[in-house]
């Protein structure tokens, strides 16, 4: 009966330790946004500004390919968690074909992307500047 008992313990504590492995490299490992969308695909971007309250659309081919470009370029790496966090910069909608949403998520800075359940970090590059310069040009 131990060696039954033994064997059960065994058998979970190395499905727990493989699952936290799993788990491990899968939140190490760096995360690309807008992976596999190619920036014809974008036939407009939605933006709302959440420090100003302002919204705007983009919809010029060469502004959405240096958007999906520049994002598309930066690897990610998961950070904190980000439920229950208020507050944001930018808010971004990514439609295609039909007003299909491709994808969305929160810039919050040069180097801060949220996703929710997390807040995704690099070393800096994202088109955060690119995006206030757009809002002075389109916004309500």
């Amino acid at each position: 009966m131990w060696k039954r008992k033994q064997k059960a313990l065994i058998s979970i504590l190395a499905a727990v330790v493989i699952v936290i492995g799993i788990l491990s490299v899968w939140y190490f490992f760096p995360k690309t946004f807008l992976d596999g969308i190619e920036a014809g695909d974008v036939k407009s971007i939605s933006v709302f500004d959440g420090n100003t309250g302002k919204s705007f659309h983009i919809d010029a081919p060469e502004e959405i390919q240096y958007i999906v470009e520049n994002i598309q370029g930066i690897e990610m790496e998961r950070d904190n968690i980000s439920v229950n966090y208020s507050g944001y910069s930018f808010r971004m909608s990514f439609y295609g074909e039909n007003a299909k949403v491709l994808d969305r998520f929160i810039i919050n800075s040069a180097d801060t992307i949220r996703c929710d359940p997390f807040f995704y970090r690099c070393d800096g590059g994202l088109c955060y500047d690119y995006l206030r310069e757009l809002e002075n040009k389109y916004a309500d």
